[in-house]
């Protein structure tokens, strides 16, 4: 049989065929239209081109450089750069801290017995530690101790200075370091899942109690801001004097700012 004859006697059934094809065909292209997954992009959800044009960026760059800038300038004013004889020695670190504290607490003493000043021994004092990091930290701490006594009598000189029948300091109560068990204790209370302040700066803290005429006191709290030797006054209690002519008792917490550098 020919194709021709084929053709003729078979041709219902191939145009069925036919039509059964192309109706397959649209069907398979729509269902495919219908559940074949793509990922979305910014123009099938409707977005702009761009999300953050020129402006936007622009914008952001000038305000990171404003807050750096800040956070400089806050650094300066703040920060507190230990001395070298606090923060470098040769031999063991238990025997230079012992050395230091010793020369330290004999002048601190000399100085208040040439003003006639009343200072207890009892009066100055901090930790004793054995880790060389809290070691470290203390002989800082040390130095904050040395930068609060020399501001305190020079303050006292200067208002003897001006007026040689002025009070001045009269005696120093307390001149203690806070205690490593309290940081550590405030240092367990803290979060651990964000920015640890451990990580960014070391912070040293001196308890100060002590008597004195009220310029000695004005000129003290001008002497705590210095470049890169700020001591920060965390809290500043005055107890007024009953009777003129009397000195007043101040209570006070004081602090040095080490920040730590980001590259270490």
């Amino acid at each position: 049989m020919d194709a021709g004859a084929f053709v003729q006697e078979n041709k219902r059934w191939l145009i069925g065929c036919a039509i059964g094809g192309l109706c397959w065909l649209i069907g398979a292209t729509v269902v495919d239209s219908l559940y074949t997954r793509t990922m979305p992009t910014g123009k099938s959800l409707g977005a702009p081109d761009e999300v953050y044009d020129q402006s936007a960026l622009d914008a952001a760059q000038a305000e990171n450089e404003a807050l750096e800038a800040e956070l400089k300038q806050l650094k300066a004013s703040l920060t507190f750069v230990p001395a070298a004889r606090y923060t470098t020695w040769n031999g063991p670190a238990d025997q230079h801290l012992f050395l230091t504290g010793r020369e330290l607490k004999e002048r601190v003493l000399q100085a208040a017995s040439d003003r006639d000043v009343l200072v207890d021994d009892g009066a100055i004092g901090w930790d004793v530690p054995t880790g060389v990091d809290d070691i470290r930290r203390v002989l800082i701490g040390l130095d904050l101790v040395d930068e609060v006594q020399r501001r305190l009598f020079e303050a006292h000189d200067a208002t003897r200075s001006d007026d040689d029948t002025a009070r001045g300091l009269v005696a120093v109560l307390a001149l203690k370091l806070e205690s490593l068990r309290n940081r550590r204790a405030m240092q367990s209370g803290r979060r651990r899942d964000g920015i640890d302040i451990d990580d960014l700066l070391d912070q040293q803290t001196l308890n100060l109690q002590f008597q004195a005429d009220e310029p000695t006191l004005a000129g003290f709290l001008e002497a705590l801001r210095e470049p890169q030797r700020t001591v920060v006054l965390d809290s500043w209690q005055v107890q007024r004097p009953q009777r003129p002519g009397e000195v007043c008792t101040v209570k006070a917490t004081l602090s040095a700012i080490v920040f730590k550098d980001s590259k270490n």
